[in-house]
């Protein structure tokens, strides 16, 4: 009976050791396992952070531009606006000195002009009757 005492015991510690062996070996796998997902994990954050940033890079040159646009329109708007104040104040001098100068040509020409406003809108108002 000893002998199968002690062929327990010793079939007891193997399997002990077997167990050991195999948490021990699982526990290096779980923690490989862990150290991988943690490496992927960081690698991941990194690229999203490169994208966010190269984004970030994207939208502040596309504001750039968008103002500079905006700047060189505006600048031209503001241009033309300031020429056509300049010629309208130049023909609006030259037609009082031309009326100054000829009363009875400039009231023929209102009258005439007149006429012919008066026309054009009679005979746009006769088409939309018609229609």
């Amino acid at each position: 009976m000893a002998d199968i005492k002690s062929e327990i015991e010793d079939r007891a510690e193997s399997a002990r050791e077997a167990v050991s062996e195999g948490v021990e070996n699982a526990r290096r796998r779980f923690q490989r396992l862990g150290d991988d997902v943690q490496d992927r994990a960081k690698k991941v954050s990194d690229d999203v952070r490169r994208g966010a940033e190269r984004a970030s890079e994207q939208i502040r040159r596309g504001t750039e531009r968008a103002r500079e646009t905006y700047d060189e329109v505006a600048e031209t708007a503001q241009r033309s606006y300031e020429r056509v104040r300049s010629q309208a104040g130049n023909l609006s001098r030259e037609v009082s000195l031309f009326v100054r100068d000829n009363p009875g040509k400039a009231l023929l020409i209102a009258a005439g002009v007149g006429f012919v406003l008066g026309l054009l809108t009679r005979l746009g108002g006769g088409r939309d009757e018609e229609e």
